[in-house]
């Protein structure tokens, strides 16, 4: 994994843990779009095709984790290409904290030679509200082709 994108990835990530601590309910500031459409609303920057002969897969593991302020959750995050895939994929990651937050998040591009898995960890803050559900929807675009994985933290007393 390109060291740019490790940071752009934990970023993000940071980024969401500390804008559900926000105990005011106000939005940070912050780069990224901010954006009260739901998660649903997650829109595609590239015509996304079904040939099961060039494409790719996405997995992130784990897909929901539980933590307590001050915990920290490793994320394993893997492209694995279709038959001869070797395009680029763009990640963008939207984040939910209801009522607290939402926004999305350039996450950074992957580039090929796939199969490619990198690592980050997310440290939830000492002082982050509890509990509070923390909803993503990660994406991957290249190709012509789109996979979104659905992430939930969930922070505990």
């Amino acid at each position: 994994m390109h060291p740019r994108l490790r940071v752009v990835m934990f970023a993000s990530m940071t980024i969401l843990v500390l804008m559900a601590v926000s105990l005011s309910g106000q939005i940070l500031p912050w780069s990224g779009e901010q954006t009260i459409a739901g998660l649903s609303d997650c829109g595609s920057v590239f015509p996304v095709t079904s040939d099961p002969e060039s494409s790719f897969t996405l997995t992130v593991v784990p897909v929901d984790a539980a933590a307590r302020p001050g915990d920290t959750v490793d994320y394993t995050v893997t492209i694995v290409p279709l038959g001869e895939f070797h395009e680029p994929v763009t990640l963008a990651l939207q984040v939910e904290a209801e009522p607290v937050f939402r926004g999305r998040y350039d996450a950074g591009v992957m580039n090929p030679p796939f199969p490619k898995t990198y690592e980050y960890r997310v440290v939830v803050p000492p002082q982050a509200p509890a509990p509070l559900t923390v909803r993503g929807i990660l994406i991957a675009e290249g190709g012509g082709h789109r996979d979104v994985v659905e992430l939930e933290l969930s922070i505990f007393p």
